[in-house]
């Protein structure tokens, strides 16, 4: 499970064990977190697994829109 924050016009992704979560987000399925991680402006930290596992993830599903 995943959790957005808003920073700015953006949004952040963090694992949800991720010692940056701050309060106000929201627990996310993966396919959630895949969905929020396509918003314009979007990231995964990369001091959590966010990254790690969520980019990999969007690379493998470019081309099959």
């Amino acid at each position: 499970m995943t959790r957005p924050k808003a920073r700015g016009r953006g949004l952040i992704i963090h694992d949800h064990d991720c010692e940056y979560v701050e309060g106000g987000g929201r627990e996310l399925g993966i396919e959630e977190a895949l969905d929020a991680m396509l918003r314009p402006g979007a990231e995964a930290c990369t001091s959590c697994d966010a990254a790690a596992v969520l980019v990999p993830m969007l690379q493998l599903g470019e081309g099959y829109a």
